[in-house]
């Protein structure tokens, strides 16, 4: 068994990309998805007298539960969002129309979904070879089916039996409660375990806070940098972890203690 036996990773710039910058920031891919909901509803015998209206006030209800989070971590899910916001202006949809235009709102989303560099599932095998379980904590408004579904079709979902996703948790990284809660599924303490994704705050100081390695894998999208915040490792691409992590297994046993040694045999008898 490895000395780091649970490997927990982000999902959006880690495994998959949703955010695409400049042209697919999440304003945009929501967005485009809240037109879809909107023409799917509208089809489908809603009456939305003003399709723009609609999109605006769920989008502004969108950012402002973005700042919540960001402020007091707390998680929102976007059927929540949209039923409110939709609300806010005297939209409400029959269970037809609201089933059909949130089934359009994910299809778009799921239209802009593309694999990271580094082949995620080799990689995923290649450290589930090594005797690793694997897992996935995700920051997201989502519904976790629609991520479940990205996964499969990318054919991760496999190999990552266990996934919390803040939609359904309640909080959002970086809360201490979302990684406790991973690790207690895996029955694992913090040192037994390394997280990895793309963000500073959320991939690196939540999880080291409570004790776990963070690697942090470079975006290319944007630079992730902050004197106050340092991963234990970064690298460019998800090719290069499993070797990393098999270097650290090696150096945290080099410093294990053998069983049955006293204090004297650890230091052979050295003063």
């Amino acid at each position: 068994m490895p000395a780091l036996q649970v490997v927990l990773f982000d999902l959006g710039g880690t495994l998959l990309h949703y955010e695409q910058p400049p042209e697919s920031t999440f304003e945009a891919i929501n967005g485009r998805a809240l037109g879809a909901f909107v023409h799917a509803a509208i089809l489908a015998g809603a009456r939305i007298a003003d399709p723009e209206l609609a999109v605006s006030a769920v989008a502004r209800l969108a950012a402002a539960m973005d700042a919540k989070a960001a402020r007091a971590q707390h998680a929102s899910n976007a059927a929540t969002i949209i039923r409110e916001g939709l609300e806010a202006v005297d939209v409400v949809l029959a269970s037809g129309a609201w089933q059909a235009a949130l089934a359009a709102y994910y299809a778009s989303i799921a239209e802009g979904v593309r694999p990271v560099a580094g082949d995620a599932r080799a990689v995923l095998l290649e450290l589930a070879a090594q005797g690793r379980s694997l897992g996935l904590v995700c920051n997201t408004v989502w519904a976790p089916e629609a991520h479940d579904a990205d996964l499969q079709r990318f054919r991760l979902l496999d190999l990552l039996p266990v996934r919390l996703y803040s939609s359904a948790v309640g909080v959002v990284k970086p809360h201490p409660a979302i990684y406790r809660q991973a690790l207690d599924l895996f029955d694992v303490a913090p040192a037994e375990a390394v997280f990895v994704g793309d963000r500073l705050l959320q991939d690196v100081a939540g999880p080291q806070k409570i004790g776990m390695r963070a690697v942090l894998v470079a975006s290319p999208y944007r630079a992730e940098v902050d004197p106050e915040i340092q991963p234990d490792a970064r690298i460019g691409t998800l090719a290069e972890l499993p070797a990393l992590l098999a270097a650290w297994d090696r150096a945290i046993e080099t410093r294990l203690p053998v069983a049955g040694a006293t204090a004297d045999d650890s230091d052979d008898g050295l003063r």
